[in-house]
């Protein structure tokens, strides 16, 4: 009896999650008449428009594209409630499905798994990705099933199975972006084995090869892309010499790690360097740290915020507050605690740290000057295990006040993602 009630209690809890989905997707699009102007959805519909009268642009979401006209072929719709259906469909039914499918295998039990998503849908990060009809929605699911995938190969065998190379290739032709978080976080998770030894040479070569592949398609997938790139997104120095600096950056990188895997750090000083990582004040070092790279990016991005009340951007971005402050704290108990579940979503987490912080120190070469905060997006993926496990060592009236209050958050989440977009309408002189 047991086994049935438990199936009929896991089904009950997947039906509310789809009634929450499809409630905030109804409120959102129909109560708010979303998508406005400023949101990459509109931008889409334009650019729909635009190819439609024999016009080009550099698109970064190719089989997105391709998905949308076949849809349009099969169905006889045009592209606005087309766009808005697909759109409709994914944040109410196939994301909230595929989130808590990855979460329950990952996790390995279904109720690790339900304790992520309070602390995922809080984050206005993940709802304007999961809420717009765009290629990363269903890019971000793309690169977290490749992401997986990647891991569990260099953790057995060290190397990457035929499998993960095929989803690679398939993120590729989806979706740039993704295909870029997923490729910085398989060469993390390499680089990871590789200094324990447990990957090498070979399997670096494979992955280079992979990558050259992928890229080799890009001609026929993405014709305009690389001009956008070198014409539009980089300002000041050259292209060429832009990506030289990734490159001496990647090879010096490379060198480090073959001196760490062939001149193993002493013992002791690793035993030191362990011990003083699970020291409360290293935390409160990486939480100013965050800070400061707020502060940074607001420098560039704050005259959107200009003439906002600050009680409301707070209430806006509290939710992000919690997922960082509970990921910090699940980051800190990690550290003192085995927890082999959660070393996919830690090590993932930190590696998209680091590929962030790289995007925040080249803000002010980069035309736009998000990047860092589309990162982000990815992360509150990986974020949310650790949040949640961050939140269950909370004492018990700490555990029931966040969890109480998490209803208010996600409200000021969902209100950031609806709200933002007209700020830049109104410094556009859209409206």
């Amino acid at each position: 009896m047991a086994l049935p009630a438990n199936r009929l209690r896991q089904a009950i809890f997947l039906i509310g999650l789809l009634v929450l989905a499809a409630g905030l997707t109804g409120y959102a699009r129909l109560g708010q008449g979303y998508p406005i102007c400023g949101t990459d959805e509109q931008n889409y519909l334009n650019i729909f428009a635009w190819l439609d009268n024999g016009g080009v642009w550099p698109i970064s979401g190719p089989g997105y594209l391709e998905l949308v006209w076949r849809l349009r072929q099969w169905s006889g719709w045009e592209i606005r409630p087309l766009v808005v259906a697909v759109a409709a469909l994914n944040s109410s039914v196939v994301l909230p499905l595929g989130i808590w499918v990855l979460y329950r295998i990952s996790l390995g039990n279904a109720g690790s798994a339900w304790r992520c998503l309070p602390w995922l849908f809080v984050s206005s990060y993940f709802l304007g990705s999961w809420l717009e009809g765009r290629p990363q929605q269903l890019g971000m699911l793309l690169a977290a099933m490749g992401a997986w995938q990647a891991y569990r190969d260099l953790r057995a065998h060290g190397r990457c199975s035929v499998g993960f190379l095929l989803l690679w290739v398939l993120c590729f032709g989806y979706h740039a972006l993704s295909f870029v978080i997923l490729t910085a976080l398989v060469f993390g998770f390499w680089a990871w084995r590789f200094v324990q030894g447990q990957s090498g040479y070979w399997a670096l070569l494979v992955l280079l090869l992979g990558l050259m592949g992928c890229l080799a398609l890009g001609p026929w997938w993405y014709p305009l892309i690389w001009l956008d790139i070198r014409i539009n997104q980089i300002r000041g120095a050259a292209a060429g010499e832009f990506f030289g600096v990734l490159v001496i950056t990647a090879t010096g990188g490379l060198l480090l790690l073959h001196r760490l895997r062939h001149r193993p750090i002493d013992p002791v000083l690793i035993g030191r360097l362990c011990a003083g990582l699970t020291a409360p004040w290293i935390y409160g070092l990486i939480a100013g740290g965050a800070v400061l790279a707020l502060i940074w990016q607001y420098i560039w991005l704050g005259h959107l915020y200009r003439g906002i009340n600050p009680g409301v951007i707070v209430w806006y971005q509290s939710g992000n507050i919690l997922l960082a402050a509970l990921f910090l704290s699940g980051l800190w108990r990690m550290s003192r605690e085995s927890m082999p579940e959660l070393a996919f979503f830690g090590e993932s987490c930190l590696i998209l740290i680091a590929f962030g912080g790289v995007f925040l120190v080249l803000t002010p070469w980069l035309r736009d000057h998000n990047w860092t905060l589309r990162i982000l997006s990815y992360w509150t993926w990986y974020a949310a295990p650790l949040a949640a496990w961050g939140w269950s060592a909370l004492p018990a009236s700490w555990r029931w006040g966040t969890l109480l209050a998490s209803p208010i958050m996600l409200t000021g989440g969902l209100r950031h993602v609806l709200d933002a977009p007209t700020w830049i309408c109104r410094i556009g002189g859209e409206g």
